[in-house]
């Protein structure tokens, strides 16, 4: 059976105030308008799915294998005549401006989670000016429409996992997700929706998406990210995914294909450590046997300086780091052993983790000599 979805309902802007927008005089003052009967900034929150202990084992060692990441943004379904006229700095551009928000989320969840991507397009594009992008949004929805689609998916059944993507339009998703949604059959799938909006948050976005699929579709907890939001969201979207037991899924496959074991020797204690298969860390293996000189930084982590710079194309922007992570901070060209939680950082590459001995390194005091080499 399929999960009822735990929603926040309440009133939004005009069209959410998520998608149709150009940062032109008009739109500033729509805005304006309506500021009395708004709710308070909506930011973005997150719940975690029911199942997701059976949801981490279901991806755990194959991410992207299997998954699609299917979305709908403005920006992809209109043409903007002189797009160096719009405001790129007004809040309420970026949704016409490609990539477009939900575009920006898509990015950062085939980094973490892997899968393909399908943009979903409509035959006749949105206006983009603001005011007939709402009209014909509100048309469409007073009328239920099935907006025709210009692509299609030719291998639906090689998919396990669908991510679902959109922004909030008139308190549901765009008719064209519906147009989507019912052109395949979703039974047994695993949809994970997440949405892009304005004070209204997820409207009725999910209800009404829960209410086309089959019953034997499972929707896992959605996300819904405020617009202003979006430019700063990926620490935010990697610990949804992370709750829904994508890091798992990450970490195995990276180190399935080619995991290489290593030993830190200090002060005649081992300290055992699993290397990822990736660009930085096959670097790092390359350049074993090293001996090396840590130091606490911060309270947090133990740092190293490597005399070689390791290569970082390829590599995500950064990365959020738990207890026993090895990384390259590559700015400074130092490796951290994290004996401390710490937030998502840019520019610091995942290399890989600590097996046993975290107590050996937590206590390692200023200066301590180590020997990194390999084990196989």
């Amino acid at each position: 059976m399929k999960k009822w979805i735990t929603m926040l309902l309440s009133f939004c802007l005009l069209f959410g105030m998520t998608a149709c927008s150009t940062g032109k005089t008009e739109v500033s003052g729509i805005t304006e308008q309506n500021s009395e009967n708004q709710m308070p900034n909506k930011k973005t929150e997150i719940t975690l799915a029911e199942g997701s202990e059976t949801f981490a084992n279901k991806v755990a060692g194959k991410s992207g294998s299997n998954i699609l990441i299917a979305y709908f943004t403005w920006a992809e379904n209109t043409q903007v005549e002189n797009p160096d006229e719009v405001d790129v700095d007004a809040t309420t551009s970026a949704s016409v401006l490609l990539p477009g928000n939900a575009a920006q989320i898509v990015a950062w969840i085939q980094q973490k989670a892997g899968g393909d991507l399908f943009p979903i397009i409509v035959s006749e594009p949105y206006s983009s000016d603001y005011d007939e992008c709402v009209d014909r949004a509100a048309n469409e929805k007073a009328e239920n429409a099935r907006p025709e689609l210009v692509n299609h998916v030719d291998n639906m059944d090689e998919y396990d996992v669908i991510f679902l993507g959109f922004p909030n339009w008139w308190y549901t998703a765009p008719m064209a997700i519906f147009s989507f949604i019912e052109e395949y059959d979703f039974s047994g799938k695993t949809i994970v929706p997440f949405c892009t909006h304005g004070t209204g948050g997820l409207a009725g976005c999910i209800e009404d998406i829960t209410a086309t699929l089959p019953d034997s579709a499972e929707i896992l907890e959605p996300i819904g990210i405020y617009r202003p939001d979006v430019d700063s969201a990926q620490p935010v979207i990697n610990k949804w995914l992370e709750g829904l037991g994508f890091e798992d899924g990450e970490k195995a496959s990276n180190m399935a294909d080619g995991e290489r074991k290593l030993r830190m020797i200090v002060d005649g204690q081992e300290i055992a450590i699993t290397l990822y298969n990736t660009p930085a860390a096959n670097a790092l293996y390359d350049l074993l046997p090293l001996e090396l000189t840590f130091e606490d930084f911060n309270g947090i982590e133990k740092i190293s300086y490597l005399s070689e710079e390791l290569p970082t194309d390829g590599e995500p922007d950064g990365c959020d780091p738990d207890v026993g992570d090895l990384c390259l901070y590559a700015p400074w060209g130092n490796l951290s052993i994290f004996y401390q939680d710490f937030r998502y950082s840019e520019s610091l590459i995942m290399l890989g983790h600590v097996d046993s001995g975290m107590d050996i390194v937590s206590s390692m005091e200023e200066n301590t000599a180590v020997v990194l080499e390999k084990l196989n």
